[in-house]
């Protein structure tokens, strides 16, 4: 049995696969395999699998006929490892020289349940940018499930993606901790429940792994219905797991702050359901509150939640988009004159920018702090820096910075009160 089991999905990644690969061969400890799963692929990426697969022994290859998305992709490696561990690293990534090696010193000393790694980002042009946060191994060392819980709701911009993880694989299959197939966001429910259910954790000081985000043709890169409804049906997931679990700790918080996050994503996506789209999700909403009722904590006002509480799924998921929609014009209600701009871009800045255009409002572009966005087109609009309006007229600018956080917000409208904006030529939207 080897100690790592490396569980790859892919799916058309033609011109990322090899340095995935090779960033594996190239390390100095080989005391692991590798499970590429072909996603039903429809470029060349199916016979590269199998050229690595022909050459390496502890390279093996499945190849699925009917594409699976990521979770299910990842969930017929999982049976298919034999290793102690099992890691799974997306196909345009890559690992990091040596790293195997203080990973495998790591495992054999101190067998956690769940190691956690650091990454470095190298994002494509026009590409999602993201950088780690500082982690204490202190913490890590000492604290069981509930304490990193809690550890993890101090630190709001972390990234918490399962190839951050190195994870027992005995622990997930005795857990049955799979990913929900056939629905993106697949990550959101995974992590949380893997946190949730750990018994030990350590931490590789060191980064072991590079993100490389894509601006186009990666799964993440895309927003469509079915991330709305992946969004709601992951959101589900998770409270009915806490609720099977009866946490009352910080595993119950960070459960909930996960599920308000996947409630604000499907936010900035509602104003784009139509009728037929709400009947779907009202019965997917009504099913799951047979078994699984609304808890107070979840019923903010004005909330998917309390619309739902008080009126129902169908009308309640109804009243909501219209509410999303009108909330976001109010914003902007006598700025019709100006040039409006978007601060950042992403879920939040992309819905902002559709439904003020479909109202007709002269939105000219995204701000970004992103140097790789720089130059951009998303959704037919120009990415610029902040910066790049102190060469505007100034004056006739009004920026609505839409974020999910208040704590972002309020950073990046003193970023624009240091760029010369007066506080009436901005305002702040959160989903």
């Amino acid at each position: 049995m080897p100690l790592l089991s490396i569980v790859i999905p892919v799916y058309n990644v033609e011109n990322y696969i090899d340095e995935c690969l090779e960033s594996i061969l190239n390390q100095t400890f080989y005391d692991w395999e590798v499970w590429l799963v072909d996603n039903a692929s429809t470029d060349k990426s199916g016979e590269i699998c199998n050229d690595y697969a022909g050459r390496y022994t502890n390279i093996k290859v499945i190849h699925l006929e009917v594409n699976l998305l990521p979770a299910g992709a990842r969930n017929v490696g999982l049976q298919a490892a034999k290793g102690e561990y099992v890691h799974f690293c997306d196909s345009d990534d890559h690992y990091i020289e040596g790293s195997f090696s203080r990973i495998a010193t790591l495992l054999k000393s101190n067998s956690p349940t769940v190691l956690m790694g650091k990454f470095i980002c190298e994002p494509e042009k026009g590409a999602y940018v993201t950088t780690d946060v500082q982690l204490d191994w202190e913490v890590f060392k000492r604290s069981d499930a509930n304490g990193i819980a809690e550890y993890f709701l101090r630190l709001p911009n972390l990234l918490c993606t399962p190839w951050r993880m190195i994870v027992k694989r005995e622990f997930l299959i005795s857990n049955n901790l799979t990913f929900p197939e056939g629905y993106h966001s697949e990550d959101e429910e995974w992590v949380p429940k893997v946190i949730c259910s750990a018994e030990s954790f350590d931490l590789l000081t060191e980064p072991f792994y590079c993100y490389r985000p894509r601006a186009q043709g990666s799964i993440t890169s895309v927003k469509t219905y079915h991330n709305s409804k992946s969004h709601l049906v992951v959101a589900l997931n998770l409270l009915r797991f806490s609720e099977q679990n009866q946490y009352e700790d910080s595993r119950k918080d960070l459960i909930y702050s996960r599920v308000r996050f996947l409630i604000g994503l499907f936010s900035t996506r509602c104003d784009t359901l139509n009728r037929e789209q709400i009947l779907e999700l009202a019965d997917i909403m009504e099913q799951s509150l047979k078994s699984l009722p609304i808890n107070s904590d979840l019923l903010q006002r004005n909330g998917l939640w309390d619309f739902i509480n008080h009126y129902g799924a169908y009308v309640g998921i109804s009243l909501y988009r219209i509410f999303v929609i009108e909330n976001t014009i109010q914003l902007v209600h006598g700025q019709e004159s100006k040039d409006i701009y978007i601060f950042p871009t992403g879920y939040n800045g992309e819905a902002t920018a559709r439904i003020l255009r479909n109202a007709g409002y002269s939105v000219k572009g995204f701000l970004d702090n992103s140097d790789t966005k720089n130059g951009h087109i998303i959704e037919g609009l120009p990415v610029c820096l902040p910066n790049s309006m102190k060469d505007k007229k100034i004056e006739d600018i009004f920026v609505v910075v839409s974020i999910q956080q208040e704590r972002t917000g309020t950073i990046l409208m003193n970023q624009l009160r240091d760029i010369g904006l007066n506080d009436n030529q901005f305002t702040r939207r959160i989903y």
